[in-house]
């Protein structure tokens, strides 16, 4: 699993740069560059919208299973800011999935039932 992480991160930058060359064909440069730039805007603004909720959650937690939940989803907001703050449309489509709630919900629970089917955890009760 690492080593085809390790193929994805090497290779997606020259993905981005195919796409962003093939977009500047058909559009230009200039528009090639407004719409890297508002890529980046729209993707501040949403993470910062989505970073304030989910810090609120983080917050208001009580049980292990919402604090684990909201780690996760935190970690995925940040991770897609990360995204859509390099250039590319590649990038930049899998940092606006990360950063959508709608779909970051989606990829929280097949990270969570993964690592659940992986996971030996599990809870004991004792009676007295």
């Amino acid at each position: 699993m690492i080593f085809y992480l390790i193929v994805l991160f090497l290779l997606l930058p020259f993905v981005d740069l195919y796409f962003l060359i093939q977009l500047t064909s058909y559009i230009g440069f200039p528009a090639t560059i407004g719409v890297i730039i508002a890529t980046g805007i729209i993707g501040a603004f949403v993470v910062k919208k989505e970073g304030k909720n989910v810090l609120g959650k983080l917050q208001t937690s009580v049980s292990a299973q919402e604090i684990s939940r909201n780690l996760l989803e935190g970690i995925l907001l940040a991770f897609g800011g990360l995204m859509l703050l390099s250039p590319g449309l590649v990038t930049d489509l899998i940092g606006f999935m990360m950063v959508l709630r709608p779909t970051r919900e989606r990829i929280m629970l097949k990270i969570a039932s993964k690592l659940k089917a992986k996971s030996n955890f599990q809870v004991q009760t004792y009676s007295i």
